[in-house]
């Protein structure tokens, strides 16, 4: 009876263990299951941030891409340095813009918001001579027409030429870091290479450099004859316009080509730009305080525009261009302005249709009107 007894508890005991037991390895299936799910998913999450980060490098990095294509058929737009126009350096009105994307198919093209900043530029200054420099090697070969095109071209003093960047850095401080291929390595080849040539072209001719995102308000006249670019910040002097001329403006656009040699990064988009001139410009105003550079003008031979000259509207609010509940503050803010920047780089997806009541399309009206009734959406 006591043996029979004994038997049924351990069974019982035995039951117990294995449920036990059992429950536990089902928990623990369970719980490494569910562990593998959310690694799994964060994986997937961390390979698709990591191919958008991979594609915005491949849209702008890689070998001299402005190389790729050689065409022999004539069409190419004729090389900067055969225009007659540039033949005398240091000529205060001179203009320039450069287009640094990479074209393959040889195709000439602007779109509607990069012929509003050259349109603006060639109406409010119609004694300077605007040149936009292509660097890739582009020409009329498209078989539709080019209405854009043909509306800047309408103005005589627009000129649209090709630019060979190693050809262009001949002769100046630049000829020998260009052979590096350390610019073409760039993760933000399209960005530095518009940082490398603006300037060059200010230490080779003299004049005015401005980004194709920015719309001209008023005559350059109204600052020269100083040398001159605008604040962003009040940690930064930005480079969206600069003037320099004469041999004051040289010897400045020298010191800003020799920093960039010596302090250029590949990998860090603001560094070859906006802090070239703004270490310069510690060197020369003797000061890293920007507020004073505007405020007590002790810049040598250099003025630093405040930020509501060019900038009142900054990164962080260009939504305001876009949206027709702040028409009237945007305009009203940039009712004295020389110019606006309408940052590209983050607004150029934002949709925009010629008929809407927003500031952009009230400055295209103004200043680019030429522009604006060419395209089919700005």
């Amino acid at each position: 009876m006591m043996k029979m007894k004994y038997t049924r508890l351990k069974i019982r005991a035995l039951k117990k263990y294995f449920s036990t037991k059992y429950r536990i390895l089902n928990y623990s299936s369970d719980s490494i299951w569910t562990g593998l799910h959310v690694l799994g998913l964060l994986c997937v999450v961390i390979l698709f941030l990591f191919s958008i980060y991979l594609l915005n490098i491949s849209n702008e990095s890689g070998p001299n891409c402005y190389l790729d294509e050689y065409w022999k058929d004539g069409k190419t737009l004729n090389e900067i340095s055969d225009n007659l126009l540039l033949r005398n350096s240091s000529q205060p009105n001179n203009v320039f813009f450069h287009e640094t994307s990479c074209i393959k198919d040889g195709m000439l093209r602007l779109n509607a918001r990069q012929a509003c900043a050259i349109e603006s530029a060639a109406l409010m200054n119609p004694d300077h001579n605007i040149f936009v420099m292509f660097t890739s090697q582009v020409g009329f070969r498209n078989l539709s027409s080019l209405p854009i095109i043909d509306a800047l071209l309408s103005y005589p003093n627009v000129h649209l030429n090709y630019l060979n960047i190693t050809k262009y850095a001949e002769n100046t401080p630049l000829e020998d870091w260009i052979l590096t291929n350390k610019l073409f390595e760039s993760q933000y080849l399209i960005s530095h290479t518009s940082d490398v040539l603006r300037f060059l072209s200010l230490f080779k001719f003299g004049g005015t450099y401005l980004d194709l995102d920015i719309v001209m308000l008023k005559s350059l006249n109204n600052q020269k004859p100083h040398n001159f670019a605008a604040a962003e910040s009040h940690i930064a002097v930005a480079v969206g316009i600069i003037h320099m001329e004469g041999k004051t403006g040289h010897e400045i656009a020298e010191m800003c080509l020799n920093d960039l040699k010596k302090n250029f990064n590949g990998k860090n988009w603001s560094n070859n730009g906006p802090y070239v001139l703004t270490r310069v410009l510690y060197e020369i105003c003797r000061t890293k305080d920007i507020q004073q550079m505007i405020d007590k003008d002790i810049c040598t031979n250099f003025r630093v525009l405040p930020i509501e000259d060019c900038y009142d509207i900054g990164w962080s609010e260009l939504h305001k261009f876009f949206k027709p509940e702040y028409l009237n503050e945007t305009l009203g803010r940039i009712s004295d302005a020389l110019m606006t920047h309408v940052w590209n780089k983050d607004s150029a997806r934002i949709p925009l249709s010629k008929e809407a009541n927003v500031a952009y399309i009230h400055l295209a009206k103004k200043y680019c009107p030429r522009t604006l009734e060419a395209c089919d959406h700005f």
